[in-house]
């Protein structure tokens, strides 16, 4: 465990000896993200160029009755392309409010947003906008974090991982968990430097942008009662935070979000050993690519968070994450996995601790590009509504 003052010499250390300065760590992030922006963009336009319309497949899923046909035009290609799957229930939200009762499974801080930067621009560019600025805050926010505890070779290795892991084309597209990881992320830095109103701001953010944002508790909890501030009681306030729009939700009379999880979404509270029990045998009896992937990255998630190094309240942190996943089990089972660890941040920690030393170079960065080339496999299969993420 670690003391204020063991962290405060360890930032110094840090400082000196690796050269890594705020100001570098805030251009490697923003330079991250406008590289990464670019490429999704590029090759999505690249895709879209020849990938078939499958109306069939299209039309299956929900918001896709006004959809305009694909085509060639730059409007299509830079923007239209990325209107899949949750990105229409955000834009719908944005647009016309909880005037469905499946909609309030979709928590209300990325529409108001959308709906905030769409006085300025196309919603769908608000939609892409935001969540690279997410994407931003989120690398900068892992640096300043995590920096103080690793050295800066293993911080931006780590990062890079963290940036091309497969699925994680999704801090660019049209949904929040960019703006979920950024908010969680600033709220642990801000308790770290006992800043707890700011904390508390940005874990009540996190939980207005996702169910899953209410594990945030877990650790700054851990924080206020170890470092015993006075100003520390504001953490207390992201108890009733998480609190706030499932109970605007019942008070508006749109039902319950779980009765709305249960009867629109085919996803019911289960022991995450029997969410892991139902994929097994899933897996045995009728075997799915999808499945056994969504699978295998939970499996290596958990495995790289084992291997971390880290702070016990990053530690709780990951469990937490862990655990509030794997207790919903879903129709098909683990549906959209591989998009629901990436907010386990501690796992990439433990990247950075394997393949490690300076002969190991060249398997670390083939390694590296093969995860990002399934990455963009992903990219693709997403994009041709063939992976529901």
């Amino acid at each position: 465990m670690y003391s204020a003052d063991e962290g405060q010499l360890q930032i110094e250390n840090s400082a000196k000896s690796h050269g890594s300065t705020p100001l570098s760590e805030l251009r490697f992030a923003f330079l991250l993200a406008v590289v990464l922006r670019l490429t999704y963009s590029g090759l999505a336009a690249l895709f879209g160029l020849y990938l078939p319309a499958n109306w069939r497949l299209i039309h299956s899923n929900a918001l896709t009755e006004s959809l305009p046909p694909p085509n060639h035009s730059a409007q299509y290609l830079l923007l239209g392309i990325w209107q899949r799957f949750d990105t229409l229930w955000y834009l719908h939200i944005a647009h016309n409010g909880y005037d469905r009762a499946d909609a309030v499974v979709f928590y209300p801080l990325y529409p108001w947003l959308i709906k905030i930067a769409a006085l300025l621009v196309q919603p769908i560019t608000a939609a892409l906008l935001i969540s690279t600025a997410g994407a931003f805050f989120s690398f900068w926010g892992f640096q300043v974090l995590l920096g103080p505890d690793l050295t800066r070779d293993k911080l931006r290795t780590s990062l890079l991982w963290y940036a091309l892991w497969p699925s994680s084309f999704i801090f660019f597209a049209g949904y929040p968990e960019s703006i979920l990881l950024a908010s969680m992320l600033w709220s642990l830095h801000f308790a770290r430097k006992e800043k707890w109103f700011g904390a508390a701001a940005l874990a009540i953010a996190a939980e207005l942008t996702k169910a899953v944002g209410v594990i945030i508790v877990v650790p700054l909890f851990v924080m206020a009662i170890r470092r015993r501030a006075a100003n520390a009681f504001w953490v207390l306030l992201v108890v009733p935070g998480a609190l706030a729009f499932p109970a605007w939700v019942r008070w508006s009379g749109r039902g319950a979000i779980s009765s709305a999880y249960e009867y629109y979404w085919r996803t019911t509270p289960a022991a995450p050993w029997t969410t892991l029990w139902v994929a097994s045998k899933e897996i045995a009896h009728r075997p799915d690519a999808l499945l056994v992937f969504n699978l295998v990255f939970l499996i290596v998630i958990c495995t790289l968070v084992g291997l971390s190094r880290t702070r016990v309240e990053y530690k709780l942190f990951a469990i937490a994450a862990l655990f509030v996943v794997l207790c919903k089990q879903t129709q098909p089972p683990l549906q959209s996995m591989m998009r629901y660890v990436l907010i386990v941040f501690p796992a990439f920690i433990g990247v950075g601790e394997v393949l490690q030393e300076p002969h190991q170079a060249r398997v670390r960065w083939l390694l590296l590009s093969s995860v990002f080339a399934f990455n963009l496999v992903l990219l693709r299969l997403f994009l041709g509504w063939s992976l529901i993420l």
